[in-house]
């Protein structure tokens, strides 16, 4: 059993003040959601825990993002927590397959960047932002066995969603995928 604190901060690198041409008009500024940064620095606290047997293993972990503040544009992202929950089984030496139990919640914008009209797109309103969801993802984990490749681990996922209750007008997501490479020195 390991119980892990996590600590990170999320810089500001992302767009906030991206333009385009809309029905409304020429070089105007986009809707939230086409924005591609929070422009505020987040704090990104969580804890993790990992347990293991021969025959299994599982964890679980919550991870919040905690807005500091507003960006140059008058308004911050709402905050944001992930839980996920996991089990792994073995197949083989090299081979594992996964289940996970995904949620994600999220809140409304605080503020408002002045230069967007609610009245002209309802995805400039920044009270219709927040929402909840859950995923089921069913992956595989695979270890590449020595000698050919010293500690890399391929993994991959599909998440599915179960439910998602959105505030406002917003993107349902209808799958991912995740895929990821890990090497081990």
């Amino acid at each position: 059993h390991r119980v892990q604190l996590n600590t990170g901060i999320s810089l500001p690198t992302g767009e906030i003040d991206e333009r385009g041409n809309t029905p409304a008009g020429q070089n105007m500024k986009l809707p939230y959601p086409m924005q591609l940064g929070s422009g505020t620095f987040d704090l990104r606290p969580g804890v993790t825990y990992a347990g293991q047997t021969s025959a299994v293993s599982w964890g679980a972990q919550v991870v919040g993002t905690i807005r500091l503040g507003e960006n140059d544009n008058d308004y911050s992202l709402g905050d944001r927590i992930d839980g996920t929950l996991w089990g792994a089984v073995p197949v083989s030496d090299w081979l594992s397959g996964s289940l996970r139990l995904a949620w994600q919640s999220w809140g409304d914008i605080d503020g408002r960047d002045a230069d967007l009209n609610p009245m002209m797109v309802a995805t400039a309103d920044p009270s219709l932002r927040g929402g909840e969801r859950y995923d089921l993802g069913v992956g595989f984990n695979l270890v590449i066995p020595e000698g050919m490749a010293d500690g890399l681990r391929i993994a991959a996922e599909v998440l599915y969603p179960l439910e998602q209750q959105l505030d406002g007008p917003q993107l349902e997501t209808d799958i991912s995928y995740v895929i990821g490479a890990q090497m081990v020195f």
